[in-house]
């Protein structure tokens, strides 16, 4: 949902239609329409890989993140800052999956693909001029072997997760 989009009230509103016409299935992380009695399972939107939870607003069709429909459902309000998927799976909308934190934390905790380098092997590293550089929060930094550009990068919060090929 987007704030800027939608007064303080309209934002309200909005959160106790959720919390009025779904429950909330713990087990599966998904929100269940109370008159179908079905799952709502979201779709995906062009541009983003998480799933969106539609929903009408004075005649116009509007969508929010699933896992922002979860929290809003479950805390009763919007978070203040992003919400993060602490195991880094954005199919997992678990309540107990989800935290409030800043875009800063939120990033911290991305899952990278595991694409290694042609040259070094090593997600993350590539070589330049005799040396091995990584990226650490933002920075380029450069090492004398590959694996300690890689440790190093790890260390300081980057996460990978094996490809699914």
């Amino acid at each position: 949902m987007n704030r800027i989009n939608l007064t303080e009230s309209e934002i309200a509103e909005q959160v106790a239609r959720i919390q009025r016409e779904y429950d909330y299935d713990a087990d599966a992380g998904l929100l269940v329409n109370k008159r179908r009695g079905k799952a709502v399972k979201g779709s995906r939107h062009t541009g983003t890989k998480y799933k969106r939870f539609w929903f009408w607003n004075k005649n116009k069709r509007m969508s929010m993140n699933y896992h922002g429909a979860v929290w809003a459902w479950h805390h009763g309000r919007l978070p203040e800052g992003e919400i993060d998927h602490i195991d880094g799976n954005e199919r997992n909308n678990r309540i107990e999956n989800l935290r409030e934190v800043s875009g800063h934390e939120n990033q911290m905790n991305t899952l990278h693909d595991w694409q290694p380098n042609e040259v070094t092997g090593l997600p993350g590293v590539s070589p330049n001029n005799g040396l091995y550089q990584t990226k650490i929060h933002g920075k380029n930094c450069c090492f004398a072997d590959p694996c300690m550009a890689f440790y190093h990068a790890t260390m300081c919060g980057k996460r990978y997760r094996l490809s699914e090929k």
